[in-house]
């Protein structure tokens, strides 16, 4: 009986180490995940990846973003800056704000209220700026821009021979004239004098910019009548 057993014994192990795989199947090794890389598809004047390549353009708090990168940025005392591009260059708004070119060639930077923080002309005057989207100029081969905060450089009341009168300081952007400093001389001029908020105010602003550039000051006073423009003109801006 022992024999027996002992033999039965034996074949149960053989039998059982038949079925029994030699060694565990490994799972087959999986495929190294690939790392995201920058998509073919990435949009050239897409405003972010400009602003992270190109060339920051500072005057006062608004700092512009020019591309390419080899821009060159000359700063002036005023806090003016001159921008020479090699080639076609893109204009970048600062995030959250816009930049608009303007018949002239001019443009405006406006913050997200839509008002005005900033002016570009062009240098040649009239060069071309033209929309690429709200936050994106695109700058004509053989162009430089001038760019600046400062147009009122100050607005002071005081009093002139017929009674108040506000005496406004522009800056050298501003005497060069254009759209977009037209828009930037009564924004600048408000925020420093809110008094001065009255059509008349506006219009003889406008006068001496276009009639008086190089004036000292312009002396606006909110006591004179409004009138056309060509009587503004031909009463040197003081009807």
């Amino acid at each position: 009986m022992r024999a027996r057993g002992a033999t039965a014994a034996v074949l149960l192990a053989v039998m059982l180490a038949a079925c029994t795989p030699s060694h565990a199947e490994s799972p087959p090794p999986s495929s190294p995940t690939a790392s995201p890389g920058p998509s073919a598809t990435t949009d050239p004047t897409d405003p972010d990846v400009l602003r992270a390549t190109g060339t920051p353009v500072v005057s006062g708090a608004v700092a512009l973003t020019v591309a390419p990168p080899s821009t060159d940025v000359r700063a002036d005392d005023d806090g003016s800056v001159h921008v020479t591009a090699p080639d076609e260059a893109l204009v970048v708004a600062p995030p959250g704000m816009t930049v608009t070119a303007l018949a002239d060639g001019s443009a405006v930077v406006r913050d997200a209220g839509g008002v005005f923080v900033g002016g570009l002309v062009t240098e040649p005057r009239g060069a071309g700026l033209s929309q690429v989207g709200p936050e994106v100029l695109r700058l004509d081969p053989g162009s430089d821009l001038w760019f600046t905060t400062a147009v009122v450089l100050t607005a002071v009341w005081g009093e002139a021979e017929g009674g108040r009168s506000l005496a406004v300081t522009p800056s050298a952007w501003a005497r060069a004239g254009s759209q977009a400093a037209q828009e930037g001389l009564w924004a600048q001029v408000v925020a420093q004098a809110p008094d001065a908020d009255s059509p008349g105010m506006q219009a003889q602003l406008e006068c001496h910019e276009l009639g008086a550039p190089d004036k000292a000051t312009w002396n606006l006073e909110p006591w004179r009548p409004e009138v056309g423009l060509v009587e503004m003109i031909t009463a040197r801006c003081n009807p």
